[in-house]
């Protein structure tokens, strides 16, 4: 601005091309993350996209999310209620041992001869009761109930694990939220100061360091911005990964279905 109007001096445009080249340097060091990151996501999904589809909204958090949990749906605590219920019937087989077992049998022959021919028929009756095993049937059923004991216990662990899990990525997603809000005003701030600094540098009232300083804080509001949207989308995948819901939320269960249809 001030070069073209011959007012700026030669250290102005030093310092502008010096700190142009620095920050031409760190672009170029956040291109390379971005291919090694596009390398990674290649080599994990196979496939090598050009162009990349924006997050799903379906990974949005809600905030009402945490009260609305299906359990039932998560493969751990499925897994440790199965192991409850199995307990349980462990736990009434050992009781029936205390009681008597009755069996029905029945059969029927028929015999030949040469004066006569006839079925015969019987019914058997067994009971079988258990008189004195020495405790054995009690101690089995103690044991069965220990083992219930401890299967509802898992059971209950593996719900607060989810819900833990599923508690931290509801806060990290609010937090980054957060922090997004306060990056978009910062950089609404740096853009209107850019715009005043711009002016007043035109107009002798500001110096180069000044712009400089005020672009740097326009960048570094920028950053912050998207890395809070980041971090966002990080606890949104943490969240759906604790609730065993990420691939559904991506789509890949769908495209399994489609592909098996097919």
């Amino acid at each position: 601005m001030r070069a073209e109007a011959g007012l700026s001096s030669t250290s102005d445009e030093l310092q502008t091309q010096a700190r142009v080249a620095g920050m031409q340097a760190t672009f170029e060091q956040y291109n390379a993350a971005l291919s090694s990151a596009r390398a990674r996501l290649a080599v994990l999904s196979g496939i090598d996209a050009e162009q990349l589809q924006p997050v799903p909204k379906a990974l949005v958090v809600r905030e009402d999310s945490l009260d609305n949990i299906d359990y039932s749906l998560i493969p751990s605590v499925l897994a440790a209620r199965t192991m409850e219920t199995s307990a349980q019937y462990a736990v009434e087989k050992a009781k029936s041992q205390h009681w008597p077992t009755l069996s029905l049998k029945g059969g029927r022959t028929r015999y030949e001869s040469d004066n006569r021919s006839y079925w015969d028929d019987q019914i058997q009756l067994n009971i079988d009761a258990p008189i004195y095993q020495g405790g054995s049937v009690s101690a089995r059923v103690h044991q069965a109930e220990g083992a219930r004991t401890m299967a509802m216990s898992q059971v209950d662990q593996a719900r607060f694990d989810v819900l833990q899990k599923a508690s931290v990525a509801m806060a990290d997603w609010s937090g980054a939220h957060g922090r997004m809000n306060a990056g978009n005003i910062q950089l609404q701030s740096a853009l209107r100061a850019r715009e005043v600094y711009k002016n007043e540098y035109t107009l002798s009232k500001r110096s180069i360091n000044d712009l400089l300083s005020v672009e740097q804080d326009v960048w570094q509001a920028t950053l912050s911005k998207i890395m809070a949207e980041y971090d966002s989308w990080s606890a949104a995948i943490n969240y759906a990964t604790a609730l065993d819901n990420l691939l559904p939320a991506i789509g890949v269960e769908k495209m399994l279905r489609r592909n098996y249809l097919i």
